[in-house]
């Protein structure tokens, strides 16, 4: 075993206990095509966003390689939340970003995240950031899960999502990523469309359902692959995106 991979396994470990521990007794899993998941080399899951918890909990449970997912901070509340959450997906190597429209100040003075440590003018700086953290670990062959809707339907702090099977147009960013990873690395990297559901009961039931790759030359444009996605992560959701999509203004 090379050195340099022990702190990676010990970070891998850690975050399989945490999830394990997240989801003790109130989270079971049922999976469909993981084999669908390579089992190593650069990779990109493009998932639906359903639970701002249990969607990652269960995809760290049931994926049998580290992955690092892309997420946001825009909701952290005082100095202390904003630094012990960096400092803990620093460790974790999980890229940050925050949302535009959250922070954005609206008619009146208001915006969605209303009492976050953030402003607007921090999101440039933290989406190049991420953008550049990303391609890092896709350049070294890890696995990065990316949430395109921006917002789980579930989510105790804000969502624009007004029912339990509303379905975001898919941001374009993860498309960006590709785009540059590709280039540093000189190949295609394989995107992997992810389907998740609920059912609640004594406990919540997440249904994966891993859906079959596919790669940025496959289509005639960025536009195309970004749709060809988010309607392949809706039917593997068990939802028929003409029918359950809602577009935001």
């Amino acid at each position: 075993m090379a050195l340099k991979s022990i702190p990676e396994l010990l970070t891998r470990r850690a975050m399989q206990l945490i999830a394990i521990a997240l989801g003790a007794g109130r989270l079971e899993t049922k999976v469909v095509g993981l084999d669908r998941v390579p089992q190593r080399g650069p990779a990109i899951l493009v998932a639906r966003h359903y639970h701002h918890l249990y969607d990652g909990v269960a995809l760290y449970q049931v994926i049998p390689r580290h992955i690092h997912i892309l997420v946001t901070l825009d909701w952290a509340r005082n100095k202390f939340n904003r630094h012990f959450m960096e400092s803990a997906i620093r460790l974790a190597r999980w890229p940050v970003i925050l949302r535009r429209d959250a922070l954005r100040v609206g008619p009146g003075g208001t915006r969605h995240q209303k009492n976050s440590v953030f402003t607007a003018a921090d999101v440039h700086r933290y989406q190049r950031k991420a953008m550049r953290d990303s391609v890092a670990l896709l350049a070294e062959g890890k696995a990065l899960v990316i949430f395109p809707e921006g917002y789980p339907n579930i989510d105790p702090n804000y969502t624009p999502k007004k029912s339990a099977e509303e379905l975001l147009p898919f941001n374009a960013g993860f498309a960006a990523i590709l785009a540059a990873a590709e280039k540093k690395l000189g190949k295609g990297i394989p995107v992997i469309p992810v389907g998740i559901h609920y059912e609640q009961g004594t406990k919540w039931t997440a249904h994966l359902n891993f859906g079959t790759a596919v790669c940025a030359t496959d289509f005639p444009s960025r536009a195309a692959l970004v749709n060809h996605l988010e309607n392949e992560v809706a039917a593997l959701s068990g939802m028929s995106s003409s029918r359950t999509k809602l577009w935001s203004n």
